[in-house]
């Protein structure tokens, strides 16, 4: 039967099809829709031209060239109002945005005034970087090339860092966020996760993920070689909040999940600032009459959560630990000091004391 089919005629090698698009005579938006199908990170790629004045501009269009030696591309539109400076530039940065950047990726791709807010976010370095990005690449220019309207700049890595989050996407014409909405499908087959335990002014801030009618303690997968506070901070970064993690208060296994939970307290370092974020992401904090155990599932969370307003009533609160007996708390007294200064055996004196008085 194969021998009896009709292969369909073809043209310069190409198959003809009525549903195809001649991409010499189309409109070049159309062009460029397609290419948005193509989903991306998101770069913001920064230097000084010769005046010393900073320049930036966002581009998706990054990837790896060679391995040995390191070089990378990424694409500037010959229209670009910094064309000249990185045609001429030595030195710059390739800054790969995390999501909790999106603000940034739109200032830095406009002229406005937003974007010359957006340049004080650049270090005073040479060259500039963009400071709490997920990665950032420090290049000199490899090579130049002109490509149709857009300048191909390769780059040699000399240097780069690496940090921990979700990265910034581009579909379509439009920013996608992985964040909380996707933290599932990376939590199969690790095994533990670490979460922030938040109180401002005496309320528990929870997240409720974009069509969940549940909220949550901020939760993120801890990867080997990962440093838990480094992954706590990004992840309230990622909710707006600049936090910073404290000391382990809850260690504990869901009946029915593989991995085992970490939970800290964490203290804000700035105003927290609840609402709805673009990714349709809930915050909001609870007080004890809110009954925030009520909001959340699983047996250990709620647990926490009840065991965490009796012990702020209290003043005095423990670090839980799920063993084989049900759970079992260690009270923490005297307060935190800096390991330098800590004296096991006076400090105990005190605690006597203070016990006994």
């Amino acid at each position: 039967m194969m021998g009896s089919m009709q292969q369909q005629p073809q043209q310069d090698g190409v198959v003809p099809r009525a549903d195809w698009v001649d991409a010499e005579i189309c409109d070049r938006r159309q062009f460029r829709d397609l290419l948005g199908s193509f989903m991306t990170g998101i770069t913001v790629v920064a230097t000084r031209d010769e005046q010393g004045e900073l320049r930036a501009f966002t581009a998706n269009s990054f990837t790896s060239v060679s391995l040995d030696p390191p070089l990378v591309l990424v694409c500037i539109a010959k229209t670009a109002s910094s064309v000249e400076a990185f045609a001429r530039a030595d030195t710059y940065s390739i800054n790969i945005l995390g999501d909790w950047q999106r603000d940034l990726a739109s200032a830095f791709a406009s002229r406005g005034a937003a974007k010359i807010e957006a340049l004080g976010n650049l270090s005073a370095g040479d060259p500039p970087v963009l400071d709490r990005s997920l990665a950032t690449l420090c290049c000199t220019r490899e090579q130049l090339v002109e490509a149709g309207d857009h300048i191909v700049l390769i780059s040699r890595v000399r240097s780069f860092k690496d940090g921990a989050g979700q990265p910034l996407g581009y579909f379509r014409g439009g920013y996608v966020a992985l964040g909380l909405a996707e933290q599932s499908l990376e939590r199969l087959g690790v095994p533990l996760l670490v979460g922030g335990l938040l109180a401002n002014d005496g309320r528990v801030v929870l997240c409720r993920r974009p069509g969940s009618s549940e909220f949550e303690i901020p939760l993120a997968p801890l990867r080997p070689g990962e440093r838990h506070s480094s992954v706590i901070r990004d992840l309230f970064l990622r909710l707006g909040i600049e936090a910073t993690p404290l000391f382990p208060y809850s260690v504990f296994q869901e009946q029915g999940q593989p991995q085992t939970t970490m939970i800290f307290t964490v203290e804000a370092t700035a105003p927290v600032q609840c609402g709805t974020l673009a990714d349709g992401t809930a915050i909001a904090a609870f007080g004890e009459a809110d009954e925030p155990w009520k909001l959340v599932k699983g047996d250990m969370i709620e647990g926490m959560l009840r065991r965490f307003f009796r012990e702020q009533a209290a003043g005095n609160f423990g670090l839980y630990c799920d063993t084989a007996d049900g759970g079992r708390i260690a009270p923490i007294g005297n307060g935190a000091r800096h390991w330098s200064e800590w004296e096991p055996g006076h400090s105990t004196s005190q605690s006597t004391t203070a016990a006994q008085k």
